[in-house]
């Protein structure tokens, strides 16, 4: 039981580690891009959470979206509409 404690203690201490090492290395690229030119983009974070605008407004409250699919469901979920197409 000591042995398992330790294990999961020294996984966790890595996944740390390999965090910290990740957002030191974006942040690196994010300085790097922003010294790009104009026309060329800067490499976007996978599995970031936010980095797409939210533009798609739901008609009947104030959500917004940024997903076509997310609105729709939205709107059957909790607003009652069914999707267009839908039988």
């Amino acid at each position: 039981m000591r042995q398992l404690r330790k294990t999961l203690q020294s996984l966790i201490a890595t996944r740390h580690k390999a965090v910290r090492l990740e957002d030191r290395f974006f942040r690196q690229i994010s300085r790097l891009a922003s010294m790009m030119p104009d026309g060329a983009k800067a490499p976007a974070r996978p599995g970031k959470r936010g980095t797409l605008r939210r533009t798609l407004k739901c008609p009947k409250c104030s959500r917004r979206f940024a997903r076509p699919l997310h609105l729709g469901r939205h709107l059957s979920a909790t607003h009652g509409r069914r999707r267009k197409g839908a039988a």
